[in-house]
């Protein structure tokens, strides 16, 4: 009995996380969060460059996951071309078009970025989370995951995700396209706080074949705003 008894006070006093790891589910979405503000209505900058110093800027009007409207501010040649998303639905808008156009989030925006990569970040609510196998060189501080695509609107068809098991912050990841074939790697740096969590505010992008073919984005100046329905309204992106 009292072998019993001392057995049961030491299982009560484990912690939770003894019994049940926490889902890969459960994992993204809080890498998610350390990516951008999840939900929260804001406005920020993004400013990308290449391996040659070529350099574009976005202000991003972002409502919530499925809702914003990314308007390229430099240079100034293509100033006023304008992203609109919509859910998995996203046009294109020029001022020399004057008309509203569909086009893909897999397609490319500037260099190895694409449009979904800006427009369309939320990876919890996209795909499908397991866990892979670590190696002996992971000593056990990151989770592994494979991320499936959950419909064939997404940016891409798969990506391997690391996370840290510290803080779950965002390490690296391999975007796949719809076929399967690797595209891309990209690695998360620069962590500050914004909003009361420590945030990747840098992306680097490397070709997966041609890899001096480098993007890398820098977010900036994040300030809640609120935007009404009618701003994401495609008609208007006509005018």
């Amino acid at each position: 009995m009292k072998i019993a008894a001392y057995l049961l006070s030491t299982l009560l006093i484990l912690p939770l996380n003894s019994f049940a790891e926490m889902s890969p589910n459960d994992i993204v979405k809080k890498a998610d969060l350390k990516r951008g503000l999840g939900n929260i209505s804001h406005s920020f900058n993004v400013t990308v460059s290449d391996q040659d110093n070529k350099k574009e800027i976005y202000h991003v009007a972002f409502k919530d996951v499925n809702h914003s409207i990314t308007e390229q501010t430099e240079p100034e040649r293509a100033r006023g071309r304008k992203l609109l998303m919509r859910d998995y639905d996203i046009w294109l808008f020029t001022p020399n078009i004057k008309k509203a156009l569909r086009i893909s989030l897999e397609q490319k925006l500037t260099g190895q970025v694409s449009n979904g990569d800006i427009a369309r970040t939320n990876y919890a609510e996209d795909y499908e989370a397991t866990l892979l196998p670590t190696d002996k060189t992971d000593t056990s501080n990151v989770y592994r995951l494979d991320l499936k695509a959950k419909n064939n609107k997404v940016t891409y068809g798969k990506i391997e995700y690391v996370v840290s098991k510290k803080d779950y912050s965002p390490i690296e990841a391999t975007f796949f396209a719809l076929s399967g074939k690797p595209l891309k790697r990209a690695k998360f740096q620069d962590f500050k706080p914004i909003q009361g969590m420590s945030r990747a505010t840098k992306m680097v992008i490397q070709d997966y074949l041609q890899k001096d073919k480098v993007s890398t984005l820098v977010f900036s100046e994040h300030r809640p705003e609120s935007f009404s329905d009618s701003l994401f309204n495609k008609e208007r992106l006509e005018f």
